[in-house]
């Protein structure tokens, strides 16, 4: 019985973290003009990792491409290509 219960929340937790990573914001509302994220969808850039920001018009746009499909870091200044 504990081992399909670990077996499901890892499970769960594999699922979870699939839907996180593989997201694409561009052309989805936003509320904070100049921010900037980062993303990875099987849609844009190939599938590697890309940079998007909160543009004048309360949606995101793409801003650049990177070379992996994890090599993109957010922060508090901004977000950039690893």
């Amino acid at each position: 019985m504990k081992s399909i219960l670990l077996t499901s929340m890892i499970v769960s937790v594999a699922v979870m973290a699939g839907v996180a990573t593989a997201y694409n914001p561009i052309g989805q509302p936003c509320d904070t003009p100049g921010g900037y994220g980062c993303s990875q969808d099987a849609s844009v850039n190939g599938g590697n990792a890309f940079i998007y920001e909160c543009g004048p018009t309360d949606e995101f746009v793409y801003i650049a491409g990177c070379a992996c499909p994890t090599c993109c870091e957010a922060t508090t200044s901004g977000a950039y290509c690893t």
